[in-house]
């Protein structure tokens, strides 16, 4: 931890006993506001073998081949497109199109604030304009959104989540604590994370709306994520009735993605009958 920020945490300490509304909204404005990073060369290379495309209000995504079998690929928080696509060339050979979009204020979506129902419903707006889709497959916060685009009425027969949390509230309460925001302080940030997205925090929990699910779910996990630990993953297993779980060791969060082996499990689950 940085000087800069453990000044950070220790201005939230105080000012969040003092004024905890106000240092409540300003958490908000920060949780909410994904920063971006220059693309890698990898990134940069598979960005030219795709073609990029408009759709839904101001959204982008990229798709490789054409085929009528298409598996869509949702990216996590402050990440995009390009990353979930470094063996973008398994799905193609097996005959599939692949289309990997851009959440809204990543990658080249307009936008400077999302949430997990704005991902959510930019995943409405692809399977409504470039769907229906075979598979789905969504990491971290692209996993959860997958949940709740299903639960809006979304399609799909075969979805993955990997490095999915259970329950946004969860990771809420995590960034609260890593942030220094006191008892008082963390209630209001988290209702007003709930306000930006249209719903309460606690509604936009994948265990639970999963119970209802008839899609075959695939959840890949890392027993050593330490952003979003692996018990969530058990207990999305535990709730979704046709849900199998892989456990992954020393990939971590980010890393697991890209990992060939990790793709090749995805698209063996994706074509098995």
């Amino acid at each position: 931890m940085n000087l800069a920020f453990k000044a950070y945490v220790s201005k939230n300490k105080i000012l969040g006993s003092i004024l905890p509304k106000r240092t409540a909204n300003s958490a908000r404005n920060a949780f909410l506001t994904p920063r971006k990073y220059p693309l890698k060369s990898w990134e940069q290379e598979i960005e030219k073998q795709g073609q990029r495309f408009s759709f839904g209000d101001g959204l982008s995504a990229l798709k490789w081949g054409e085929s009528a079998r298409k598996i869509l690929l949702v990216h996590g928080w402050e990440s995009r497109a390009t990353q979930m696509a470094g063996y973008v060339d398994l799905f193609l050979d097996s005959g599939y199109q692949v289309i990997a979009m851009d959440a809204p204020a990543h990658g080249k979506s307009k936008g400077k604030h999302a949430n997990p129902v704005a991902f959510a419903e930019a995943i409405v707006s692809a399977h409504k304009e470039v769907g229906p889709f075979d598979a789905m497959v969504g990491h971290s916060m692209g996993g959860s959104a997958l949940a709740v685009a299903l639960s809006e009425g979304v399609e799909c027969k075969k979805v993955v989540l990997i490095s999915s949390p259970s329950t946004i509230l969860g990771v809420l309460k995590t960034f609260s604590k890593f942030i220094g925001l006191p008892k008082v302080c963390e209630k209001h940030f988290i209702a007003y994370v709930g306000e930006s997205a249209g719903r309460p925090a606690e509604e936009i929990d994948v265990a639970k709306i999963s119970k209802y699910f008839s899609a075959a779910s695939l959840i890949i996990h890392d027993k050593n994520d330490l952003e979003i630990p692996f018990e969530n993953a058990k207990i999305i297993q535990a709730c979704w009735p046709k849900a199998e779980l892989i456990a992954t060791q020393g990939f971590g969060h980010r890393a697991i993605l890209r990992q060939r082996e990790v793709w090749e499990t995805v698209l063996k689950f994706i074509v098995a009958k």
